[in-house]
């Protein structure tokens, strides 16, 4: 599984998008990439970064065979979305589709059939509240925008969440203050003559603009409030 900066199957590094490649790049502070959700694992632990593999803000993808570890650093807060599989740490149990958020250092060890995590870290975790969410658990509401629902998977400076899109749900050409990075978990969603689908990453960093829209249904994982001062 490798990561990708465009969508004509060519492996290449994260990149800023300049205003020329797209409708929807009205400045030059959209980052994007993509990774393919189909693709098996090639080893007993491969990280596929998105981000670059230093950034502040790092977000890749970890594949894990089966019984394989991944250990999780000290000192910063790491946001695990079960993708595919089984995973657990000394005190959790993970399965498909569940949220943890880890601020101490630990070692999250992979079931039989192995996991594929979406891992989110940040460099510095001066406020960390570690939580857990699970999808059984998961109760979901309806959006400011219709034909959208939404479930909040953690709040405060950075608000975390999963949206669900039904055909024809749209959004007005917006920008945020803050910033905004989605994950495309399942589906695609559109803009203007874009087309982002599943695996798809992007991180609109304060005064990038978008109107994304779906045609087909589709569910995202959201993250904003966290790139204030950082574009």
């Amino acid at each position: 599984m490798i990561a990708h900066n465009r969508f004509d199957g060519q492996p290449a590094e994260p990149k800023i998008a300049s205003a020329e490649q797209g409708a929807d790049m009205q400045t030059q502070s959209i980052e994007r990439a993509w990774v393919d959700l189909n693709a098996g694992p090639r080893g007993t632990c491969e990280i596929n970064h998105l981000t670059h593999a230093e950034d502040a803000q790092w977000l890749g993808v970890v594949d894990l065979g089966p019984f394989a570890t991944y250990t999780v650093d000290a000192g910063k807060r790491h946001d695990l979305y079960v993708l595919q599989g089984d995973a657990e740490t000394d005190d959790h149990s993970l399965h498909t589709h569940d949220f943890l958020i880890l601020c101490n250092a630990t070692v999250v060890g992979a079931g039989e059939s192995g996991a594929r995590l979406l891992v989110y870290r940040q460099a510095c975790a001066s406020v960390c509240h570690p939580l857990l969410r699970t999808a059984r658990d998961r109760a979901w509401r309806e959006g400011v925008n219709p034909r959208m629902r939404v479930v909040s998977l953690a709040n405060g400076v950075q608000h975390v969440s999963l949206v669900a899109w039904e055909p024809g749900a749209r959004t007005r050409d917006h920008t945020h203050p803050s910033g905004e990075e989605l994950f495309i978990l399942s589906g695609e969603i559109r803009n203007a003559e874009e087309c982002y689908p599943a695996g798809t990453w992007l991180r609109l960093h304060p005064g990038a603009t978008h109107a994304p829209y779906a045609e087909v249904p589709t569910v995202i994982l959201l993250r904003h409030g966290h790139l204030a001062g950082a574009a």
